[in-house]
């Protein structure tokens, strides 16, 4: 089983496309986040993952003395990243895990430290090649996200929908 380490804005994502119970149906991944990206979501995103903590399906890894230190010591390291950038960062590199996030400044810094990163359209193409969601839906909900958050790489979009208007996969 893979450990991810979720950044804010994917959970936010998925909660406002309202997927997320979707991500937390992957059994073959570990899905965790930090105590400090919880306590950054608005109260009732945290009341829908409270639903996922509860059942076990979502992990909120909380931070000790030591875990405090380094994480400070990447942050005053880093240029542009806040504290909890660099909490999912320090505890997707030492657990080998996946860090997902959609910050761009997160995923290069991070990438350049060793740590493998994806984003939100990761979760769509696992979703569909798990077949917890159709070609259809995805297209749909990938246009839904589009709407809401104008950051996201156009030709990866693209490319996805030229691929699941074939119902054909993207290889990742």
């Amino acid at each position: 089983m893979r450990i991810v380490i979720n950044d804010a804005n994917i959970l936010i994502d998925l909660i406002h496309l309202e997927l997320i119970h979707l991500l937390f149906e992957l059994k073959h991944l570990e899905l965790k986040t930090t105590d400090f990206v919880f306590e950054e979501l608005e109260e009732h995103q945290r009341a829908i993952l409270q639903i996922f903590i509860d059942q076990g399906t979502l992990e909120i890894i909380e931070s000790d003395e030591m875990d405090l230190e380094r994480i400070y010591n990447l942050l005053i390291q880093t240029s542009g990243l806040s504290f909890e950038d660099c909490s999912v960062w320090y505890f997707a590199k030492i657990n080998d895990g996946i860090l997902l996030t959609g910050d761009g400044k997160l995923r290069r810094q991070s990438t350049q430290d060793g740590v493998e990163v994806r984003g939100v359209l990761f979760v769509f193409d696992v979703l569909l090649k798990t077949g917890l969601m159709n070609f259809s839906y995805a297209i749909l909900k990938l246009n839904q996200l589009y709407q809401i958050n104008t950051r996201l790489p156009i030709k990866a979009k693209n490319e996805r929908i030229e691929f699941w208007s074939r119902e054909e996969h993207i290889v990742y």
